[in-house]
């Protein structure tokens, strides 16, 4: 899986609107909750207040005796306040019931203003025949309280999940970096060994025949390697310039690099087969897509695992752009790993980085526009890597 910086600020843009889109969501519930119950609260309220006023009326002492005891046990708070406002009475408010009175109507008083500032407006109680007039102040239950705190909770929880989510991101990306940089070096290492080992064999041989010129030669070959290695790894990491070319000598060249090293790659006889539509040109840069076509071959060379194989290269015209199909008849890709292979680091190899299929999706996918994937493969039979690059 690679990971992208535009993908990297994408998530992270998705990943702050979904966090914005579940609190909002979850304040407005909560909200509309709080809205339904404190209405409920008041219509019960209300409707004890009624009842009071009922009482008081019929001159039922009793029963108004031993409503006014179940009133003072309700489930939310209240305060009984004259006519000026001022509080008399309160339950429901135990802070309130260790205070001196005096101290203890200041602070019913403010916790009359602060219902008021809810919502939460006063029940009348006038009974005009008996010269009273008193007003019920009434709070939050216990469990609107708790709701408003809900929000709050969700938020903290869900913020932790984003920061979680986005720190596993994060190291994730860090780790697949650390990869690519640590196989960026081995792949280096490995494509200036190459012709260095033989310039080292040539040297000795050439103190031993310092005339022949076919040691001049492979020299000469060896070193324009080194300038394709060099000129591969300065091209990697720009803009490379496209033109419009033949595929075959491409093809042909990097096919007949492979050969050369197919004795020591596997120990067996494989071959490779070019089958190019006549006249099959694209846009490319010789240099970085040689080295694709490099590796999709050393790739196939090897999955024949030293035994005897075929590889087969074929290029034609579709409607969809170039086609270059590469087939081995070696030892297959297990369907769940098909997109694995291209991932930085996945490797089947014990002293492989995982770096080589990466390159090669990157140059053919960002640098040419093109895309490249496994076509087909099965285990213990062979796979076939399609790369499509644009219409000329």
């Amino acid at each position: 899986m690679r990971i992208s910086n535009r993908f990297i600020g994408s998530f992270k843009g998705a990943l702050f609107i979904l966090a914005v889109a579940a609190v909002l969501a979850t304040l407005f519930y909560t909200d509309m909750l709080v809205g339904e119950m404190r209405a409920n609260s008041r219509k019960l309220a209300t409707l004890k207040v009624e009842r009071l006023k009922q009482l008081f009326e019929w001159g039922n002492d009793l029963a108004l005796q031993e409503y006014l005891s179940e009133l003072s046990s309700k489930d939310f708070p209240l305060i009984v306040a004259d006519s000026t406002g001022v509080p008399t009475s309160w339950s429901g408010l135990p802070e309130l019931d260790s205070l001196p009175y005096g101290l203890a109507q200041i602070e019913a008083d403010a916790y009359q203003r602060e219902w008021l500032k809810q919502g939460n407006q006063p029940v009348l109680l006038e009974i005009p025949e008996h010269h009273m007039k008193f007003y019920y102040y009434y709070g939050d239950t216990p469990q609107i309280t708790k709701l408003k705190i809900l929000p709050w909770i969700e938020v903290m929880v869900l913020g932790g999940l984003v920061l979680i989510g986005y720190l596993g991101f994060v190291s994730i990306k860090k780790g697949e970096e650390r990869s690519v940089w640590v196989g960026m070096a081995r792949e280096t290492a490995h494509q200036l060994g190459t012709p260095l080992t033989s310039l080292y064999g040539w040297i000795e041989l050439l103190g031993e025949r310092p005339a022949d010129p076919a040691l001049r030669a492979e020299i000469e070959r060896d070193l324009e390697r080194l300038k394709t290695v060099a000129e591969r790894f300065n091209q990697i990491g720009s803009s490379a310039p496209l033109t419009l070319r033949p595929l075959e000598p491409a093809i042909a060249e990097a096919a007949a690099y492979i050969r050369r090293r197919i004795p020591q790659s596997v120990g067996a006889a494989v071959t490779i087969e070019t089958e190019l539509e006549a006249g099959l040109s694209a846009k490319y840069n010789p240099t970085l897509f040689g080295w694709v076509l490099e590796n999709l071959l050393k790739n196939a060379v090897e999955a024949m695992k030293g035994q005897t194989g075929k590889v087969e290269v074929k290029g034609y015209v579709r409607r969809n752009g170039i086609v270059l199909d590469v087939t081995d008849n070696g030892s297959g890709i297990p369907r769940r790993r098909w997109k694995d292979i291209f991932r930085p680091g996945y490797t089947t190899k014990a002293r492989g980085w995982g770096l080589g299929l990466s390159l090669t999706r990157r140059i053919v996918e960002d640098l040419h526009r093109g895309k490249i994937f496994v076509a087909e493969s099965s285990e213990g039979k062979g796979t076939t890597i399609r790369v499509v690059l644009p219409s000329a």
